[in-house]
């Protein structure tokens, strides 16, 4: 099979520049017209390497362009080609599954130019992400932000966070993505406009209370007397078996906080401190799990909650980061599950 190679003993230097890439043309198709044993690609990878030395740009640019889409590629051979000035080495960069990740790294470094090309690979591991980012190029890092494949790490976080700043694209790109760790969260926080805020409470409704930390006391002052009778009033109705989700709702917008907590911790099984426990905890992530526990549509979850905004007892939020906030909870839990996540919010709020 490899008569028509040198053995990987014997010295090129004999070759000339057209006769190094004759072979080396050759040595490329076979490698790529069918997997190769992995012995075969041993022995073929040191003579394919130092024929694509000796030969000329053009024949190089062509065994790229082969060898990139060829899964079994003889690695050195790759790795020569990828190294190349980036008119040869862009095939190999954007698409070679033969290169490793501190490959990858090593071409993250060298240039912007290289970073881009990086970006057409369908996946990016977190270190490789993270030499992209620490150039800190905004055009860089809103490819890494729109890219599927490419895992964003918390460490990353701060060059991200300095750039987005002052591009709110980005900021939106970032926000979007629904992987990112809290403390990368945090960090986006701190530097985005507030409809990205308000787009971060519905990415991740598990940090609500932390990208959107609510006064403590707002609309949680409830006279004792006036929350005494509203129980009174919740404990009839429950009995007369004509307490409903649209009490809830009633109470909520006509700003009646104490008969609207007092229904929902009778509609949820919870004790009406815990129930506000869990509101000050995460007011969007509580509400939306009572809304679900008590079977409201997620249309009425999104009312109830805009209702509690309108009372001060939560942020304001955009329609659609709402709306999507629902859609999260509504997905991720069932009846009893919202249940028992709202309990657990809500644990320590009173004496049991």
């Amino acid at each position: 099979m490899l008569a028509m190679a040198p053995t990987p003993g014997r010295t090129l230097t004999a070759h000339s520049p057209e006769a190094a890439g004759r072979k080396a043309v050759q040595l490329t198709q076979l490698c790529t017209i069918r997997p190769l044993p992995p012995s075969v690609i041993c022995e073929l990878d040191p003579v394919l390497t130092e024929l694509l030395q000796r030969a000329e740009a053009g024949v190089r640019a062509q065994a790229a362009a082969r060898l990139a889409r060829c899964d079994w590629a003889p690695r050195e051979a790759v790795r020569l080609l990828a190294f190349e000035p980036l008119d040869i080495a862009r095939p190999v960069i954007e698409r070679s599954m033969v290169l490793d990740e501190t490959d990858l790294i090593a071409l993250a470094d060298l240039s912007h130019a290289h970073r881009m090309a990086l970006i057409a690979r369908i996946h990016l591991s977190a270190p490789v992400t993270l030499a992209m980012a620490r150039h800190r190029e905004r055009d860089c890092l809103m490819a890494l932000a729109n890219h599927e494949g490419a895992l964003i790490s918390e460490a990353s976080a701060g060059d991200f966070a300095a750039i987005a700043r002052a591009h709110e694209s980005l900021q939106e790109a970032l926000a979007g993505r629904g992987d990112l760790s809290e403390g990368f969260v945090r960090a986006l926080h701190a530097v985005a406009a507030s409809h990205v805020r308000a787009r971060l409470a519905g990415q991740y409704p598990d940090l609500a209370d932390l990208a959107f930390p609510a006064d403590k006391g707002a609309g949680f002052e409830i006279d004792p007397d006036v929350d005494r009778h509203a129980e009174t009033v919740a404990s009839q109705l429950q009995s007369d078996r004509a307490l409903s989700t649209s009490d809830v709702l009633r109470a909520a917008r006509n700003g009646r906080a104490e008969i609207a907590d007092h229904a929902i911790a009778r509609l949820t099984g919870i004790e009406a401190a815990d129930w506000r426990q869990a509101l000050r905890r995460s007011p969007l992530r509580a509400c939306l799990l009572a809304a679900r526990a008590m079977a409201m549509a997620p249309g009425q979850a999104a009312d109830l909650y805009s209702a509690m905004a309108a009372s001060g007892r939560a942020h304001a939020m955009e329609p659609d980061s709402l709306t999507r906030a629902c859609a999260d909870i509504y997905a991720a839990f069932s009846r009893d599950d919202a249940r028992r996540a709202l309990h657990r919010m809500g644990a320590g709020g009173s004496i049991h």
